[in-house]
């Protein structure tokens, strides 16, 4: 994959984002819808055998299958936390916390060479995978009426990725490469930002009311609903995003699941805004024999990581937004 071109470039800074479509192939989709449907197999007799769910939906393929899960759940979680390639944020972490720090999770997007070449394009060669990752698979929304949602599984509120970092990262040069599996369109959710919004100051964030200390928004209030601009983008492509730009996502009103990864990256030394989970060295130029390519080391890391939290007790992530916990826009 080429590097961005100097109009790409100058579109990203002028604007705070940049669509890159047709980078990631169908052997890259195939690797990483296998693993997750690998993850299925294992996971569900699990639920079965708990009474959680009444049967595994194995007739359907990976989208129905998911959904029709998510429909039965009580506790979504209960299979979305071993989808997601993030421990969760949680003020206590559980001892059997799960997450997919999967080998095509690692080969195919962290340290996909297609995606690293654009990422450099934009913050240099010395690449660090930051763990302020996701994975977000949103079923249609009319399949999960009365259910508790939050941004993992339903509509993204308005926010800054600046604005879930810590006090002591608010500086770095960071870039977040949104990566579709499936298309995003306006009508299953994709995403929206306020172009040029990245030259301004971070804006004030509400606490959410969800269990996850990241569930922060900006209110709707703030946002200047003239210059919303929708962000869809093809199977395989990205949407890149400055750490300052406003952004969301659409309900997902389409029948269709909507598919896509949050990855991160910032420059090497610099703080990750999570420094309590654990990134790697993706690429270096000064220092190559640092970077990471082993994805069972990755994995060890993050269930280490695990283990020391469910160890620790009580964790706090990010609380700088709780000042605003009674401000009028946060009702």
């Amino acid at each position: 994959m080429p590097k961005l071109t100097q109009e790409q470039l100058t579109f990203f800074n002028n604007n705070g984002y940049l669509i890159v479509e047709n980078v990631l192939n169908e052997n890259d989709i195939e690797n990483i819808r296998s693993e997750y449907e690998a993850i299925l197999d294992r996971e569900v007799p699990k639920l079965i055998a708990t009474g959680q769910l009444s049967q595994d939906y194995s007739s359907f393929g990976f989208e129905e299958r998911y959904t029709k899960i998510l429909q039965e759940l009580d506790d979504m979680y209960a299979i979305y936390q071993h989808l997601d390639i993030s421990l969760p944020l949680l003020h206590s972490m559980d001892a059997d916390a799960s997450l997919n720090a999967g080998p095509a999770v690692f080969k195919h997007l962290l340290s996909n060479p297609k995606i690293l070449d654009i990422a450099e394009s934009i913050i240099g060669p010395e690449l660090y995978s930051n763990p302020v990752q996701h994975t977000r698979i949103k079923p249609p929304q009319n399949a999960l009426a009365n259910k508790a949602l939050d941004s993992n599984i339903a509509r993204t509120g308005w926010h800054q990725d600046e604005a879930v970092l810590t006090d002591d990262a608010l500086d770095i040069n960071m870039l977040t490469v949104w990566v579709a599996i499936t298309d995003a369109t306006e009508e299953n959710g994709c995403m929206v930002c306020v172009p040029g919004s990245h030259k301004d100051a971070v804006s004030m964030h509400c606490p959410g009311n969800s269990f996850s200390s990241a569930e922060i928004f900006i209110p709707d209030e703030l946002i200047p609903q003239e210059k919303i601009t929708p962000m869809p983008v093809k199977k395989g492509g990205l949407v890149l995003l400055h750490q300052l730009t406003e952004h969301g996502s659409l309900e997902n009103n389409s029948q269709q699941i909507r598919w896509s990864f949050d990855l991160r990256y910032n420059v090497i030394g610099q703080n990750s805004g999570r420094e309590i989970f654990p990134g790697f060295v993706a690429r270096s130029q000064k220092h190559p024999e640092e970077v990471l390519t082993d994805a069972q080391v990755w994995a060890e890391e993050w269930f280490s990581t695990r283990d020391q939290l469910a160890a620790q007790g009580e964790v706090a992530f990010n609380e700088r937004w709780k000042k605003f916990n009674r401000h009028s826009l946060c009702a």
